[in-house]
């Protein structure tokens, strides 16, 4: 007779796939706050996206080599709609296919770069106008 459930073995099946025992640690937390986490990620794509057109409309350079390559080819606006569309059309897929228990980290996924993007923006547009 086994102790084995089908909890205990879905849920060793998805701890292997996330690969990260700190993950179902915070994963509970961030499905909790999934839908403010949406919100984060959303206000954050839009914090970033029009702090990086006002820095670049000030003659700050774009550092991610990919952006700046589709900037020079589609422009600004086009560039950052591509990039942050695909981004959440992705993260929406995931969000689909994840196990309920670690959909939280599909919007902290994005919110957490995002945020951190919108604030070296910050600081790089605040250094800009201060020069």
């Amino acid at each position: 007779m086994s102790t084995d459930t089908a909890e205990s073995r879905s849920r060793e099946t998805t701890w292997i796939a996330v690969h990260g025992g700190g993950l179902d640690a915070i994963a509970p937390l961030t499905t909790t706050y999934a839908g403010w986490l949406w919100v984060a990620a959303l206000a954050s794509l839009v914090a970033d996206s029009a702090l990086t057109v006002y820095g670049l409309r000030l003659g700050l350079t774009e550092v991610n080599p990919v952006a700046a390559g589709l900037i020079a080819d589609v422009g600004v606006v086009g560039a950052l709609a591509l990039l942050k569309v695909g981004a959440v059309a992705v993260a929406v897929v995931g969000w689909t296919v994840m196990p309920a228990d670690y959909r939280g980290l599909v919007p902290a996924g994005l919110a957490l770069p995002w945020t951190f993007a919108s604030v070296v923006n910050v600081v790089a547009v605040g250094l800009a106008l201060s020069a």
